[in-house]
Protein backbone atom coordinates (compact mmCIF):
# COMPACT_ATOMS: atom_id res chain seq x y z
CA UNK A 1 0.00 0.00 0.00
CA UNK A 2 1.41 3.36 -0.97
CA UNK A 3 1.06 6.14 1.58
CA UNK A 4 -0.01 9.58 0.44
CA UNK A 5 2.45 12.30 1.52
CA UNK A 6 0.80 14.45 4.14
CA UNK A 7 1.07 18.16 4.69
CA UNK A 8 -0.45 17.95 8.16
CA UNK A 9 1.13 16.76 11.40
CA UNK A 10 -0.60 15.36 14.48
CA UNK A 11 0.49 17.10 17.71
CA UNK A 12 0.48 15.18 20.99
CA UNK A 13 0.79 16.40 24.55
CA UNK A 14 3.62 15.03 26.70
CA UNK A 15 1.08 12.44 27.95
CA UNK A 16 0.43 11.26 24.34
CA UNK A 17 -3.02 12.89 24.37
CA UNK A 18 -3.84 14.19 20.85
CA UNK A 19 -4.00 18.00 20.88
CA UNK A 20 -4.54 18.89 17.26
CA UNK A 21 -3.42 18.82 13.66
CA UNK A 22 -1.07 21.52 12.38
CA UNK A 23 0.65 22.33 9.08
CA UNK A 24 4.14 20.89 8.60
CA UNK A 25 5.62 24.40 8.84
CA UNK A 26 4.20 24.85 12.36
CA UNK A 27 5.48 21.45 13.44
CA UNK A 28 8.91 22.42 12.12
CA UNK A 29 8.86 25.50 14.38
CA UNK A 30 8.13 23.25 17.39
CA UNK A 31 11.09 21.04 16.43
CA UNK A 32 13.52 23.91 15.80
CA UNK A 33 12.65 25.51 19.14
CA UNK A 34 13.03 22.08 20.76
CA UNK A 35 9.52 22.22 22.19
CA UNK A 36 8.63 18.89 20.55
CA UNK A 37 10.14 15.61 19.37
CA UNK A 38 9.20 13.44 16.39
CA UNK A 39 7.20 10.33 17.30
CA UNK A 40 6.37 9.09 13.77
CA UNK A 41 7.94 10.16 10.46
CA UNK A 42 7.57 9.40 6.76
CA UNK A 43 10.46 7.10 5.75
CA UNK A 44 12.84 8.56 3.20
CA UNK A 45 11.54 12.14 3.39
CA UNK A 46 13.25 15.00 5.18
CA UNK A 47 12.66 18.66 6.02
CA UNK A 48 15.46 21.18 6.07
CA UNK A 49 15.65 24.35 8.12
CA UNK A 50 18.48 26.89 7.90
CA UNK A 51 21.03 24.65 9.64
CA UNK A 52 19.25 21.39 10.55
CA UNK A 53 17.64 18.49 8.73
CA UNK A 54 14.68 16.61 10.23
CA UNK A 55 12.79 13.48 9.19
CA UNK A 56 9.43 14.48 7.66
CA UNK A 57 7.07 14.23 10.68
CA UNK A 58 3.63 12.66 10.80
CA UNK A 59 3.36 12.93 14.60
CA UNK A 60 5.20 15.20 17.04
CA UNK A 61 4.99 15.23 20.83
CA UNK A 62 5.51 18.20 23.13
CA UNK A 63 8.30 17.74 25.67
CA UNK A 64 6.25 19.46 28.42
CA UNK A 65 2.57 19.19 29.26
CA UNK A 66 0.29 21.76 27.67
CA UNK A 67 -2.83 22.54 29.71
CA UNK A 68 -5.94 22.20 27.55
CA UNK A 69 -9.49 22.61 28.87
CA UNK A 70 -11.87 19.72 28.19
CA UNK A 71 -13.39 20.34 24.78
CA UNK A 72 -15.02 17.19 23.44
CA UNK A 73 -18.67 18.14 23.01
CA UNK A 74 -21.40 17.15 20.61
CA UNK A 75 -21.00 18.20 16.96
CA UNK A 76 -23.89 19.91 15.18
CA UNK A 77 -25.96 17.53 13.06
CA UNK A 78 -25.33 17.56 9.32
CA UNK A 79 -26.27 15.30 6.43
CA UNK A 80 -22.62 14.88 5.49
CA UNK A 81 -21.65 14.06 9.08
CA UNK A 82 -24.48 11.53 9.33
CA UNK A 83 -23.39 9.70 6.18
CA UNK A 84 -19.80 9.64 7.47
CA UNK A 85 -20.93 8.39 10.90
CA UNK A 86 -22.78 5.48 9.27
CA UNK A 87 -19.93 4.88 6.79
CA UNK A 88 -22.36 5.37 3.87
CA UNK A 89 -24.03 2.04 4.77
CA UNK A 90 -27.78 1.61 4.83
CA UNK A 91 -29.02 1.07 8.39
CA UNK A 92 -31.63 -1.39 7.09
CA UNK A 93 -29.95 -3.55 4.41
CA UNK A 94 -26.23 -2.67 4.54
CA UNK A 95 -25.95 -1.51 0.92
CA UNK A 96 -24.48 1.84 -0.16
CA UNK A 97 -26.48 4.69 1.41
CA UNK A 98 -26.98 8.13 -0.10
CA UNK A 99 -30.06 9.41 1.73
CA UNK A 100 -31.01 10.33 5.29
CA UNK A 101 -33.90 8.50 6.96
CA UNK A 102 -35.70 9.74 10.05
CA UNK A 103 -36.52 7.01 12.56
CA UNK A 104 -39.41 9.12 13.88
CA UNK A 105 -40.67 10.63 10.59
CA UNK A 106 -40.54 14.40 10.24
CA UNK A 107 -44.26 14.43 9.49
CA UNK A 108 -44.78 13.13 13.04
CA UNK A 109 -42.46 15.62 14.71
CA UNK A 110 -39.13 13.84 14.12
CA UNK A 111 -36.19 16.21 14.00
CA UNK A 112 -32.76 16.34 12.34
CA UNK A 113 -30.76 15.08 15.33
CA UNK A 114 -28.13 12.36 15.67
CA UNK A 115 -30.35 9.89 17.55
CA UNK A 116 -33.30 10.21 15.14
CA UNK A 117 -31.50 9.83 11.81
CA UNK A 118 -29.67 7.06 9.98
CA UNK A 119 -28.17 6.65 6.53
CA UNK A 120 -30.35 4.67 4.11
CA UNK A 121 -30.26 3.54 0.51
CA UNK A 122 -32.89 5.02 -1.80
CA UNK A 123 -34.80 1.71 -1.96
CA UNK A 124 -35.09 1.22 1.81
CA UNK A 125 -35.88 4.89 2.42
CA UNK A 126 -38.77 4.71 -0.06
CA UNK A 127 -39.97 1.36 1.31
CA UNK A 128 -40.03 2.64 4.91
CA UNK A 129 -41.73 5.83 3.74
CA UNK A 130 -43.59 7.76 6.43
CA UNK A 131 -43.50 5.02 9.09
CA UNK A 132 -41.30 4.03 12.00
CA UNK A 133 -38.98 1.05 11.49
CA UNK A 134 -41.28 -1.11 13.65
CA UNK A 135 -44.38 -0.17 11.62
CA UNK A 136 -42.54 -0.90 8.37
CA UNK A 137 -41.11 -4.21 9.66
CA UNK A 138 -37.58 -2.96 8.97
CA UNK A 139 -35.35 -3.39 12.03
CA UNK A 140 -32.22 -1.23 12.29
CA UNK A 141 -28.91 -3.06 11.92
CA UNK A 142 -27.37 -0.68 14.51
CA UNK A 143 -28.54 2.01 16.88
CA UNK A 144 -27.66 5.59 15.91
CA UNK A 145 -25.22 7.46 18.14
CA UNK A 146 -24.24 11.04 18.88
CA UNK A 147 -21.11 12.34 17.14
CA UNK A 148 -18.61 14.24 19.29
CA UNK A 149 -15.73 16.47 18.29
CA UNK A 150 -13.38 13.71 19.53
CA UNK A 151 -14.88 11.34 16.93
CA UNK A 152 -14.26 13.83 14.13
CA UNK A 153 -10.76 14.50 15.48
CA UNK A 154 -9.88 10.80 15.39
CA UNK A 155 -11.07 10.62 11.76
CA UNK A 156 -8.94 13.66 10.87
CA UNK A 157 -5.90 12.03 12.49
CA UNK A 158 -6.51 8.86 10.47
CA UNK A 159 -6.54 10.93 7.26
CA UNK A 160 -3.02 12.23 7.99
CA UNK A 161 -1.66 8.69 7.66
CA UNK A 162 -0.32 8.68 11.23
CA UNK A 163 0.21 5.30 12.89
CA UNK A 164 -2.91 4.97 15.07
CA UNK A 165 -1.26 2.33 17.30
CA UNK A 166 1.47 4.84 18.22
CA UNK A 167 -1.30 7.21 19.31
CA UNK A 168 -3.18 4.55 21.27
CA UNK A 169 -6.30 5.08 19.12
CA UNK A 170 -6.35 1.79 17.20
Amino acid sequence: MRTRPTQSVVVLNASFEPLGIVPVSRALVFLIRERAVIVDAIPGRTLRSADTEFPFPRVVQFREMIRVPYRYGQVSWSRRGLLQRDNHECAYCGKRASTVDHIQPRSRGGRDIWLNTVAACVRCNGRKADRTPEEAGMPLRFQPGIVTSRDTFVLAIAETGADMTVLGLA
